[in-house]
């Protein structure tokens, strides 16, 4: 079983659907996990009693990750608040679709833009500079970045900057035994469009074309992380790994 005992981590976007199930996931392993929120407190103080009633340790700090000078705070409190940082997982991201590209608007392009794809790539560029040798960075991408779709086409793009950074940094940050990795969800159930359940017409389009009969789940994608920051992937970097269930998209 992976162990995280004395690993400081942090995850972006945790007070709901995956990246709460990664934080909770990461502090029953073991880390001290910093659970970032945007608007949610009340949401991030839950996760955090969750994991503090797991045996864990946990503290929620606010930062707006379509915000850099938030991003640069929310590290340093992270390092002020355990003096390490060995784990980071670049969870934070807003899904939006619309029948077609004409569709979307420029206030779209801003929305997505700013956090998808500015947030992403300033929080693995802070994560490059100060996660610990030996560390784990983890961007939380889109399975839409591997299988584009018509009505995903402003949400794709935004989420297609942070794989390229991924493949990048694990060159860069390969001679400090940091590895970096993407999880690919596919529709999840639970989080992001789907936090309610599935939308119209999902459903059916899951019982018809996932060989498995069901989406994703926020567990799916921790059971993905927790193998990225696990020793078994130690010599694992540069990688998307999708989370389908064998589905086409």
């Amino acid at each position: 079983m992976t162990r995280l005992d004395n690993k400081v981590a942090l995850v972006t976007g945790a007070s709901r659907g995956i990246g709460r199930a990664i934080a909770e996931r990461l502090g029953s392993l073991g880390a001290s996990v910093v659970v970032n929120y945007r608007g949610g407190q009340e949401q991030a103080d839950a996760v955090v009693g969750a994991i503090e009633r797991g045996g864990g340790k946990a503290v929620a700090m606010r930062a707006d990750i379509s915000v850099v000078a938030e991003i640069q705070a929310l590290f340093a409190a992270t390092l002020e608040r355990f003096g390490r940082l060995d784990i980071v997982v670049a969870n934070a991201g807003i899904a939006k679709n619309a029948p077609s590209i004409l569709d979307f608007t420029e206030a779209d392009y801003d929305l997505l833009y700013n956090l998808n794809a500015k947030g992403a790539f300033f929080t693995l560029q802070q994560a490059a500079r100060h996660v610990a040798d030996n560390g784990r960075i983890v961007y939380i991408g889109s399975s839409t970045t591997a299988f584009p779709m018509i009505q995903h086409s402003l949400y794709g793009s935004s989420k297609m900057p942070g794989r390229f950074v991924v493949e990048s940094l694990a060159k860069e940050l390969g001679p400090r035994g940091v590895t970096v990795n993407t999880v690919l969800p596919t529709a999840t159930e639970g989080a992001g469009l789907h936090a309610d359940g599935l939308r119209p017409g999902v459903k059916a389009t899951v019982e018809t074309n996932y060989p498995m009969k069901r989406a994703g789940t926020p567990k799916d994608a921790a059971d993905l992380v927790e193998f990225f920051v696990s020793d078994l992937a130690g010599y694992v970097s540069g990688q998307h790994l999708l989370a389908s269930g064998g589905a086409p998209s």
